[in-house]
């Protein structure tokens, strides 16, 4: 006789086992944003969106003692994105659209200059 738990168990197994071929997931590509700002020494936050949706915030660190000039990667599926950033309250870069292949890795420029 076969336990209940046990056939459960294998038809579980099963299960995964048929779907796991079905659900191929493409791989996806990458942005990171990187400020441009050669003539700044300032702290300069931004926001950042993909699709006008804010998917992060970022605090540029510019020829100060800690300089970051680079985001982390966001993921993307491929296809074409609308890339965005802004300064709160202040600066805004104009969208951009962008298309993305599988396994690509971009970097959107951020041109700042300061005055």
């Amino acid at each position: 006789m076969i336990k209940p738990f046990t056939l459960l168990g294998v038809l579980a197994l099963t299960t995964v086992g048929a779907c796991s071929d079905a659900l191929t997931v493409a791989p996806s590509a990458s942005v990171r944003f990187v400020i441009d700002a050669p003539l700044c020494s300032s702290i300069i936050p931004v926001q950042l969106s993909i699709d006008n949706v804010l998917v992060g915030a970022d605090t540029f660190r510019v020829a100060v003692t800690s300089v970051h000039l680079t985001t982390r990667a966001f993921l993307v599926a491929p296809g074409a994105h609308t890339l965005g950033a802004r300064v709160p309250g202040g600066y805004t870069w104009s969208d951009r659209t962008v298309m993305f292949a599988a396994g690509d890795a971009l970097s959107d420029s951020l041109p700042f200059y300061c005055s």
